[in-house]
């Protein structure tokens, strides 16, 4: 069924790829379930998508900002109502028998070097804001009271720890949660469609400073990154 918040602890499993209304594979408007132990987290970032589920028969309209939660082994589909843009989140429970790494680990080598190369060209922080101040006029009003020196720090830790570190580990995950909690609706309410532009903004000042970008090389940063987002996100 659909639920407001994920159980405690899951980590991202992946992700789909952004639909939107003429882009929803069939497969997800026909009957079908996660297997066990695997959960899943509807985003709608614009219009309406109804979830349907069907060992309940309960219909569910979810509108953006809004997500729905997809348990284990529930038969649903999703029903469209005009247009829309949305995506799903996967994530799975820890498994007690080894480290789980998560989506994106593959790449940690390769984007920490990319990385150092930005730093290395240019100020990353400062590109990145000047990118994402520009990027929608929705994102300006969450910055009217922002100390620039301070927010410019924060920011360039955030990415180098996201980076840096698997959210499997202790520490990570602790932060990643906390600022799920500051950026949801009771908090800055953040509306999630903005982590799209975030990461579009972070790839973008990478294409600008680092001078050995590649279409592969930025396709390695947006998975090293969206799991830390797929955690912050479903805190909304």
């Amino acid at each position: 069924m659909a639920t407001a918040k994920l159980p405690e602890g899951l980590v991202p499993a992946g992700s789909s790829l952004s639909f939107t209304e003429d882009t929803v594979p069939e497969a997800l408007q026909k009957e079908h379930a996660l297997g066990p132990g695997h959960w899943g987290v509807l985003h709608v970032f614009a219009g309406t998508v109804c979830f349907v589920d069907l060992a309940t028969g309960t219909e569910t309209e979810v509108t953006a900002p809004d997500h729905a939660v997809i348990q284990p082994e529930t038969p649903h589909h999703l029903r469209l109502a005009g247009p829309v843009q949305c995506r799903i989140d996967f994530f799975r429970k820890p498994d007690d028998d080894a480290p789980m790494r998560t989506p994106g680990s593959f790449a940690e080598a390769e984007v920490r070097q990319s990385f150092a190369r930005c730093e290395a060209a240019g100020d990353f922080a400062e590109t990145f804001y000047t990118t994402f101040l520009n990027a929608s006029p929705a994102i300006a009003p969450f910055f009217a009271q922002t100390e620039f020196g301070r927010q410019r720090k924060l920011l360039r830790d955030s990415v180098y720890l996201m980076v840096t570190h698997d959210v499997s580990d202790p520490e990570m995950r602790a932060l990643l949660d906390k600022l799920g909690n500051l950026h949801s609706r009771a908090g800055r309410n953040i509306a999630p469609k903005l982590y799209e532009l975030w990461l579009d903004s972070i790839c973008a000042t990478v294409k600008e400073l680092d001078p050995e970008w590649s279409q592969t090389l930025e396709d390695h940063w947006r998975v090293r990154l969206r799991a830390g987002m797929q955690i912050i996100m479903a805190a909304y």
